[in-house]
């Protein structure tokens, strides 16, 4: 399999009883990285998906100067980084999640940060970020507000931050994360308030939850505002859970084949907003155990659902939307509008593919409604991925029904799941 070679998606055929691991969350790794190396002593993180971006955020790391050494247990980091007036230059690769982190990073520094990364990572804005960082004292230099970006800190005036949370939040995990050291400076709390309309919230609870573990009290004073007390990340040692977003397409395959599949590392307790999307199978008649580890099997007969709002659950939306031609009454997938914002276009990316599939679909700017496909109607075709891992995996679920959909590139899934279609074939044949 490689990168300039289309592969075809196997279809899949009967499903025997699955038990697997999922990878580590990438939207935890990544944060317990970042706070890693802004806590003095040694961290350990334990369970990092090995994926370009967590690679991307390590090298950055490194280039700030941690101390990071890696090993079967895990990875060790010694901390804090680099603050100081160095020049530094660093590349997030494809990583937005990094990117986002990184930049409030460097907001701290006293020197300057360059930052820059692929062209498909470039297109995606951090003005909302950058627009913040100004006004209390940051210099930027960035064309077309995206990436490559020169940032030089001086945080001031920093008791009340003000940010638009509509397009992403990971500007607002970006601030929460410093606000902390922010805080200390002052000698007083940071609060970070959020204007228009939020989206993606899970993320920022996530955010919260792993600045907890390391002995950092932020919370929710309002639904718009935050408020993080000053103090220092404590270092210890951090396991990182199964992903919960990786696990919607295994759970969007057992709903389809009417398969039942454990995922061992990922139980009832997380803190994941795509957790939620087994209620979403729900829905549709699929069963789901919940405890230490989560088991999902698919109904015989699937229920029909009218409308699903994914506001709260955009990395899990392109699953929904792409099992949606496939079920007998599709519902419409509503709260879509960030969708726009990721590595690819996800809401008009996809439709454009139904297209070329002759899928059907009625698209509005932040709503999809695909008409029933029956699979042997759906037309040969090479799916364009356009660099986006979420495209091919999520995809993965027509293929599986149909055996005629290539991928563009296979490897794009290396960005967070290298691992992704050896678990996706193992299904069938039970060799990972």
């Amino acid at each position: 399999m490689t990168q300039d070679s289309p592969f075809l998606v196997p279809k899949l055929g009967n499903i025997a009883p699955t038990s697997m691991n999922l990878p580590g969350s990438k939207s935890i790794a990544l944060r317990q990285l970042a706070l890693a190396a802004l806590a003095p002593g040694t961290s350990s993180v334990i369970g990092v998906p090995a994926c370009d971006d967590t690679e991307a955020m390590i090298d950055c790391l490194r280039a700030l100067g941690a101390d990071l050494r890696e090993d079967e247990k895990g990875i060790h980091i010694s901390g804090p980084i680099n603050l100081g007036s160095e020049t530094i230059r660093l590349n997030a690769r494809m990583s937005g999640a990094s990117t986002r982190l990184l930049i409030g990073i460097a907001a701290l520094r006293k020197g300057v940060t360059l930052i820059d990364g692929h062209p498909s990572l470039r297109a995606r804005t951090n003005q909302p970020l950058f627009d913040v960082l100004r006004r209390h004292g940051c210099q930027i230099s960035s064309p077309n507000e995206g990436l490559p970006a020169e940032i030089r800190g001086g945080l001031h005036g920093t008791e009340v931050i003000q940010i638009d949370g509509s397009l992403s939040s990971q500007y607002i995990s970006a601030l929460l994360i410093i606000a902390p050291l922010l805080g200390a400076a002052q000698k007083q709390p940071v609060q970070v308030q959020i204007l228009g309309d939020l989206v993606s919230r899970p993320y920022i609870d996530i955010t919260l939850n792993e600045m907890a573990k390391r002995g950092i009290t932020g919370r929710w004073l309002t639904n718009q505002r935050l408020e993080v007390a000053p103090g220092t990340y404590q270092g210890g040692s951090f396991e990182v859970e199964g992903d919960a977003t990786a696990a919607t397409y295994f759970a969007g395959l057992a709903l389809l084949h009417g398969a039942e599949i454990e995922l061992k590392n990922l139980g009832h307790d997380s803190r994941q907003g795509d957790y939620a999307f087994f209620e979403v199978m729900e829905s549709f008649g699929a069963q789901v155990q919940r405890g230490s580890s989560t088991t999902i099997a698919g109904p015989k007969a699937l229920k029909p659902v009218s409308e699903i709002d994914m506001v709260t659950m955009p990395d899990a939306a392109l699953t929904l939307i792409t099992l949606s031609p496939l079920l007998d009454q599709p519902p419409r997938i509503t709260g879509l509008q960030s969708l726009h914002h990721k590595e690819c276009d996800r809401l008009n990316c996809p439709a454009r593919e139904f297209e070329f599939m002759g899928i059907n679909r009625d698209l509005s700017s932040d709503s999809i409604q695909t008409k029933p496909t029956p699979p042997e109607t759906i037309k040969t075709h090479t799916l364009n991925t356009y660099h986006d891992h979420r495209m091919a995996m999520a995809f993965s679920l027509i293929g599986s029904v149909t055996g005629t959909l290539s991928v563009d590139d296979p490897r794009v899934v290396d960005k967070t799941y290298p691992g992704y279609w050896t678990d996706y074939i193992a299904l069938e044949t039970g060799v990972r």
